[in-house]
């Protein structure tokens, strides 16, 4: 009866296991997906406060990563994107880390529009708070 009962704890504690385990980094390849790399309009709600904001983002290529400007009223703050492939089906994420304080980690989901503009879907966490906020952005050049 007890190892029953035990089963669906290890259920549990292995698939949490698994999802940290199941992502991995892809090398920055400006072709995979292309022209990325751009000027966006973004538009969020603030993960502590639950505050809406828009702003711009400056995506570019670097070294290993992309970088980032966001800029936000008149605070700019820096960060880097790379790419990974998660889970059994291989879903290709963009993953963001913004430099605040404190730090703003995304993971974002990229789609099309009908003139080949990406917009980016993203849930945000800053610092330790269990609250999460949201971030999309829309490609302007």
């Amino acid at each position: 009866m007890k190892s029953l009962l035990l089963l669906p704890i290890l259920a549990i504690v292995f698939s949490d296991a698994h999802a940290d385990a199941g992502c991995e980094r892809l090398a920055l390849d400006p072709e995979v997906p292309a022209g990325i790399d751009g000027r966006y309009e973004i538009v969020g709600k603030d993960p502590l406060t639950g505050n809406g904001y828009t702003g711009t983002l400056a995506v570019a290529l670097g070294k290993n990563s992309y970088t980032l400007a966001r800029t936000v009223g008149t605070d700019t703050v820096r960060g880097e994107a790379w790419f990974e492939r998660c889970g059994v089906d291989r879903i290709m994420m963009l993953v963001v880390r913004y430099r605040a304080e404190p730090a703003i980690a995304a993971v974002c989901f990229n789609r099309s529009d009908a003139d080949n503009y990406y917009r980016m879907s993203c849930r945000t966490r800053q610092g330790g708070s269990g609250r999460s906020g949201l971030e999309a952005w829309f490609q302007q050049e």
